[in-house]
């Protein structure tokens, strides 16, 4: 009897090492696979959010830089190409959530930084058809404010200061030059601080948190043992 015991209780502990060994391949570290719509779900939502807390990409640099990261991204196998039906659809949501969020970095615009700049002007209002004739006699003159051309309405692309000054950044930190890399992110912090205020924070902070999300899922710390790396 004791010995029919014992062969139960050692079947039952090979039978938890066959179940531990199967499941082993999915709890360790970097060994998580999740079917890839939990990863496109959540790109949508980002991009949601992103649209509401950043607008629309305005420059062509913003899509230039995202489709140049997201080659590098894959080149360098950071990310891991989806499979089947989900390739494309995960590829172009991937580019557009990093189009938003270099219109976060380089999203300045046109910038008028003189459009204050306004001189007082005397200005003749015509007399109505049906008015008396002290109003025909006697024009009526009123005092607006208006630019000063050439001078109010001298635009700068912004887009363009912010995007040699990530440039510089990017170089400073490749090569460690670190105080030239400081100062030059301390002027784009700077600059950018207009555009900042012009974004709606509470839904640019869930962007950037669930787009992370989604991107970290895509990612090849996140690959099953034994697939693509």
């Amino acid at each position: 009897m004791e010995h029919s015991q014992d062969m139960t209780i050692e079947e039952r502990l090979h039978e938890a090492e066959q179940r531990l060994a199967r499941l082993e391949p999915r709890i360790k570290p970097g060994g998580l696979s999740l079917h890839p719509l939990w990863a496109f779900v959540l790109g949508l939502a980002a991009l949601t959010f992103g649209y509401l807390g950043l607008g629309l990409p305005q420059h062509y640099y913003q899509v230039l830089f995202a489709a140049l990261l997201m080659l590098l991204l894959y080149h360098r196998r950071f990310l891991l190409m989806p499979q089947g039906g989900w390739r494309w659809p995960q590829i172009m949501l991937n580019v557009v959530l990093l189009c938003l969020l270099f219109k976060l970095l380089i999203g300045g615009g046109m910038a008028y930084p003189f459009d204050w700049l306004k001189v007082p002007a005397l200005s003749k209002t015509p007399p109505p058809g049906d008015g008396s004739w002290y109003n025909r006699l006697v024009p009526d003159y009123t005092v607006q404010w208006q630019g000063i051309p050439t001078v109010s309405d001298w635009s700068v692309d912004l887009s363009k200061i912010q995007t040699l000054l990530l440039i510089a950044t990017l170089a400073g930190a490749l090569f460690r030059f670190q105080p030239f890399t400081s100062l030059t992110a301390l002027a784009l912090l700077i600059i950018s601080i207009p555009t900042y205020l012009a974004f709606n924070w509470d839904w640019a902070i869930l962007f950037l948190v669930i787009g992370s999300v989604s991107i970290y899922l895509q990612s090849r710390v996140n690959a099953p043992p034994g697939g693509q790396a």
